[in-house]
């Protein structure tokens, strides 16, 4: 069997060196004004973002935390890489890199990385190993570039836990909901992950609390029921009837910070919170990569089970031929790809020219250096190093870096060369699977009308690789899953009981590219064995599994055609 679709697959994988995972991302998110600057700064204990300042949401600024440094540093390239070191250095260059980045109108996302020492406060937590990164999210309502709206929408994809700040007058605005609407659609894993999502009624300390009232405890009640009131108006909100028990368990806390940077009301039980955060990381890491990768294959299995019982394009046309008797000899039945044009259309692809699924393809990040991404894809993409690109401090992993090659390039290398007989026969073959409207669904092994061996999915939006890696019975078996922006969302392998695990050494692990004779660089996990693994012309696997002789045998088992 051609192993054509992934003949790039291995020999990329096979150069990387992994090493420890990367950090977990917590977002600080919020309208303008709701005092996020405010409320990071207050964290950590020094003033290091610019507050009551004019912002550029083309800087995202991300903090983390490590033990032992003397002095808080910034990293980040624009125009040229450049660190700053010293704390009103860091906080200077900041404001100026805002100004900068305005009067010159570019529509690139800057990344913004600070290191620095924690308080003792959050040290006593055991934050300071630097396991943990702390980002200040542009808010949705501060920006019109869709570049930076990109950005947004992968920036909450990424991120394993969000701290959501609204003002005390804003508790029921429009604004609100909308940003629920947004984390539900982008990030979905943080309304199942107990602990990912924290409330912060914030500016608390504007709220007309009489003395009298406070004394007795009228304070308090007026801050309850600031809490009750966010909380029903989250409860009629329609994106969270997706998630019943989440308010049951979300944590709400009314918080103020005077002009010293001195946290008052709840903010020590927020402090506690980041901390329960901090302990729970691998939690929250496993959750983000295990919900989006089900989300990705629920919605291909729907998409599967959609087109029913129908063969790929080139073997309906072979079996059509033979129907109608166009071809007389047998020999002649072996007809090469290039007689049945399969065409892809441009559809999302095309249109997707200079923005986030393009640049994922070239192994980038949406957002940064869009242009030269663009003009530089067609090499990347087979295998030319790219810079590594950040986002929230985090490395981008556009999927380009591991195959994936958009359905047009995936389709254009099928090698077809099956005959009627030998299709009914159950012999393995490539082909490409269309929906009704012509768009790309899967292109790969089948064996009778089921996807069975090695192959790609693709999403409909930009005809770009949800999924690369083995099926089995017409479902993902094991692989790498693609969000819709094109970057990869992790390892992913469906069990016997129909849950997806996170297998193996992951993509969102901080990686090097290394020149393959350099001793360090370690062999992924059993990666390379199951993309070797194939179904020989009987559909058979060499684990001895499912050895299944005839397309009714595997359609039988597949389940995924006539049951569900």
């Amino acid at each position: 069997m051609p192993r054509s679709l992934i003949s790039e697959f291995l020999p990329l994988l096979a150069r990387l060196k992994w090493s420890q995972s990367l950090d977990a991302m917590i977002g600080i998110i919020g309208d303008s004004n709701t005092g996020k600057s405010t409320l990071l700064n207050t964290l950590l204990g020094q003033r290091l973002l610019p507050t009551s300042y004019k912002s550029c949401t083309s800087a995202i600024t991300s903090v983390q935390l490590v033990e032992g440094l003397q002095e808080p540093e910034l990293s980040f390239v624009w125009k040229e890489p450049e660190q700053v070191c010293g704390r009103k250095e860091v906080l200077n260059r900041i404001k100026s890199l805002n100004e900068e980045i305005r009067e010159s109108g570019s529509k690139d996302v800057v990344d913004l990385r600070i290191t620095c020492q924690p308080t003792s406060r959050l040290y006593d937590l055991g934050i300071c190993d630097g396991s943990l990164r702390l980002v200040d999210m542009p808010g949705q309502d501060e920006t019109d570039n869709p570049v930076v709206k990109d950005c947004f929408d992968q920036l909450l994809s990424m991120c394993h836990g969000l701290i959501v700040l609204v003002k005390h007058s804003a508790v029921r605005s429009d604004s609100l909901a909308l940003l629920m609407d947004r984390i539900a659609q982008e990030a979905p894993h943080l309304f199942t992950t107990p602990g990912a999502l924290t409330f912060v009624i914030s500016q608390v300390d504007a709220v007309r609390i009489d003395e009298s009232d406070d004394e007795t405890g009228g304070g308090e009640r007026v801050l309850r029921d600031l809490k009750k009131e966010l909380l029903q108006y989250l409860a009629n909100r329609d994106c969270l009837m997706l998630f019943p028990g989440f308010l049951s368990d979300v944590k709400v806390f009314c918080v103020s910070v005077d002009q010293k940077m001195v946290g008052a009301r709840e903010f020590g039980s927020l402090v506690e919170a980041v901390g329960e955060l901090h302990s729970i990381i691998h939690d929250l890491k496993r959750s983000r990569q295990e919900k989006l990768c089900r989300e990705i294959y629920d919605i291909f299995n729907d998409r599967l089970e959609g087109l029913g019982k129908v063969y790929p394009s080139r073997a309906a046309e072979v079996l059509e031929q033979e129907r109608h008797e166009q071809v007389v000899k047998q020999a002649s039945l072996a007809v090469a790809a290039a007689s049945f044009l399969v065409t892809i259309p441009l559809g999302g692809w095309g249109l997707a020219v200079g923005c986030a699924v393009r640049c994922a393809a070239a192994g980038t990040a949406l957002g940064v250096g869009v242009v030269a991404s663009v003009n530089a894809a067609e090499t990347t993409t087979s295998g030319e190093e790219t810079e590594e690109v950040t986002l929230g401090g985090q490395s981008c992993l556009g999927a380009g870096r591991f195959g994936a090659i958009g359905a047009q390039q995936a389709n254009a290398r099928v090698v077809f060369n099956r005959t009627a007989q030998t299709i009914r026969e159950g012999r393995a073959y490539e082909d490409t699977l269309l929906d009704a409207d012509g768009s790309p669904v899967y292109i790969g092994d089948f064996v009778g009308e089921v996807p069975h061996g090695q192959g790609r999915l693709f999403w409909k939006s930009s005809n770009f690789e949800a999924f690369i890696g083995s099926f089995k019975n017409g479902r993902p078996r094991e692989g790498l899953f693609i969000n819709e922006k094109g970057f990869c969302v992790a390892r992913g392998e469906m069990t016997a009981a129909g849950a997806i695990t996170v297998t193996g050494t992951q993509p969102d692990e901080e990686i090097s590219v290394l020149d393959t004779a350099v001793d360090t660089a370690e062999p992924l996990e059993s990666l390379e064995d199951f993309l070797d693994e194939e179904p020989n012309e009987k559909g058979t696997w060499k684990d001895g599994t499912e050895g299944l002789a005839s397309p009714s045998d595997l359609t039988r088992e597949a389940g995924y055609i006539s049951n569900t």
